[in-house]
């Protein structure tokens, strides 16, 4: 777009000012990205500073008339003016054209990070279809069979995740069908695990699938599984203020991190036709794109994290607090899941030695810790996932290689665990529903294991 260099055409008056206001407005929520202005809180305040003052000069016509001179006779101002308002009508028609785009193609760069809980859940369950294709998993895009048409005779838990119960390993070696069986053959009584997981999800999805999935199965317990790599980082906002959140910079981000990491470690071919319920076997990151994940968990198990971890933990303990709330009087079990980070002393070693930060400045235990100071009074367990994990990773690697989720070991060491710390919570829930031992569920599922 031409713009036009005349003060009698563009200067004078509000419209050089009302332009003004809107890089004011435009630039902020931009600078978070590369630069890491940080907060978004930060971009509001610097926005709405700008704004005000580009409005409030607009008010008095000897400013006016000041800077319509220097822009009539400096061609750099009139340059970067041109270069702005191009960059303004570029991101306008940019998210206009994604936002359609997102409507009908299902991709994961068409995704904001920051979108409302139902636009995540969907675009996740789109995902999983378009992928496995639309006969793996439930009806809903779990990885998991229909849930039981009446769950009178079993004690029913319902689970909520993210990519970690979803799975990579499979239907049949996934943690929480192994609960399934555990719990069932520890207590004698017969008990269902609805595995509610999807790749990509947040605390604050969680409790939206718990609302519109999980509460309307009526369970007997809640299991929130918590991934310490990112579901205690901040979760995220729909702030038009901060830039991460705009479909163009997280599909600029996005499309650029693929290319990248094509480049460092090209992908494999994938079959021509998967079967049902397949799953691949995970590729892998890069080694330095796999360092480079890795370094971003150390700020959630710093002993003295900076004031952004801190508020991101508080959110995320005041979403669980609300989850909690939500679910009653169904009891909450609280599981937290570490990253590779804490259970692989090699992988710490090295991501330490990248930093430069010493291990004493870290505190392993701090996310579970957290979690049961703040909730445990309020839940029937909070379950620490970190001793067990890594104890079975001294023996053998309980992590796919590269890849931030469990294998096989590190599902059934996983839930080893859990069935031990549900065991009670069951027994006792059993008998408030007068199951007896060996009591075997009679209702059929509605469609068979995938």
């Amino acid at each position: 777009m031409v713009v036009d260099p005349k003060p009698s055409t563009r200067a004078q008056g509000a419209g050089l000012w009302l332009r003004l206001a809107l890089y004011a407005v435009m630039l902020p929520p931009l600078l978070v990205v590369p630069f890491g202005l940080g907060r978004s809180q930060t971009a509001v305040a610097l926005a709405i500073v700008g704004f005000v003052v580009c409005i409030g000069v607009a008010a008095w016509p000897r400013t006016r008339r000041a800077i319509a001179r220097a822009f009539a006779h400096s061609g750099v101002l009139r340059g970067v003016d041109a270069l702005l308002w191009n960059l303004a009508l570029l991101l306008a028609i940019g998210e206009l054209a994604l936002g359609v785009a997102a409507r009908f193609v299902s991709s994961p760069l068409l995704v904001t990070p920051n979108a409302r809980s139902q636009a995540r859940i969907a675009e996740a369950r789109a995902q999983v279809i378009d992928y496995f294709g639309p006969g793996a998993g439930n009806s809903r895009g779990h990885t998991d069979r229909e849930p039981l048409a009446d769950a009178s005779g079993v004690v029913r838990i319902v689970a909520l995740g993210d990519s970690f119960a979803y799975g990579v390993v499979g239907y049949e070696a996934n943690f929480l069908t192994l609960l399934e069986a555990q719990l069932t053959a520890r207590t004698g009584v017969p008990v269902e695990v609805v595995n509610l997981g999807l790749p990509n999800l947040q605390p604050k999805d969680y409790l939206h699938m718990l609302v519109d999935d999980g509460l309307p199965l009526h369970p007997d317990l809640v299991l929130v599984c918590l991934f310490t790599g990112n579901d205690f980082k901040a979760p995220g906002n729909t702030m038009l203020f901060d830039g991460r959140n705009w479909r163009v910079v997280a599909f600029a981000t996005r499309l650029f991190g693929v290319v990248r990491e094509r480049a460092r470690a090209p992908a494999p071919a994938l079959p021509v036709a998967a079967p049902k319920g397949w799953i691949p076997t995970p590729q892998g990151f890069s080694e330095q794109t796999y360092l480079d994940i890795a370094k971003g968990y150390v700020p959630v198990v710093r002993r003295a994290p900076d004031h952004d971890t801190r508020d991101a933990l508080a959110a995320t303990l005041s979403i669980l607090a609300e989850t909690v709330a939500v679910a009653a009087p169904t009891p909450v079990a609280l599981a937290v899941l570490p990253d590779e980070l804490q259970v692989n002393p090699a992988l710490r070693a090295r991501v330490l030695a990248a930093l430069a930060v010493p291990e004493s400045d870290l505190d392993l235990d701090r996310p579970a810790q957290a979690t049961r100071a703040a909730l445990e009074d309020r839940v029937v367990a909070v379950i620490d996932l970190l001793p067990p994990l890594a104890a079975a990773e001294r023996e053998a690697p309980t992590y796919e290689p590269r890849d931030s989720h469990w294998n096989v070991r590190g599902n059934a060491a996983a839930a080893r665990a859990l069935a031990e710390a549900l065991e009670a919570p069951v027994r006792r829930i059993a008998t408030a529903k007068a199951l007896r031992p060996g009591h075997a569920a009679t209702a059929a599922p509605a469609e068979a294991i995938p």
